[in-house]
C-alpha cells in the first residue's frame, strides 16, 4: 500500500535527503520526499498499525523532524 505523510520540521534539500534516507533504513519503500508541500511518500507492505510503529521509530532519532497525517492510498 502507498501512504503519505505531512513532515515538520524540513527547510532545505539536506533535510529532504536525511528524510528520504531514514525512512528507507527505517524498513520503508519507494520513499519520495516534496520538500515544497513537506510531505513524504512510501510504500509498504505493513499495516497502519506497524507503519505508525516503524514512523515512530525513525521520528524518534529525528528529533528536529515530526509527521503527521498518515493516509493509506490504494
Amino acid at each position: 500500500m502507498k501512504y503519505k505523510i505531512d513532515i515538520a520540521g524540513m527547510h532545505c534539500s539536506g533535510c529532504s535527503a536525511l528524510m528520504k534516507m531514514s525512512l528507507e533504513d527505517g524498513g520503508l519503500k519507494n520513499v519520495e520526499i516534496d520538500p515544497q508541500d513537506n510531505t513524504g511518500m512510501f510504500d509498504s507492505v505493513e499495516d497502519n498499525d506497524e507503519v505508525k510503529k516503524m514512523l515512530n521509530k525513525v521520528f524518534e532519532e529525528l528529533s528536529d523532524y515530526n509527521y503527521n497525517n498518515l493516509v493509506g492510498q490504494n
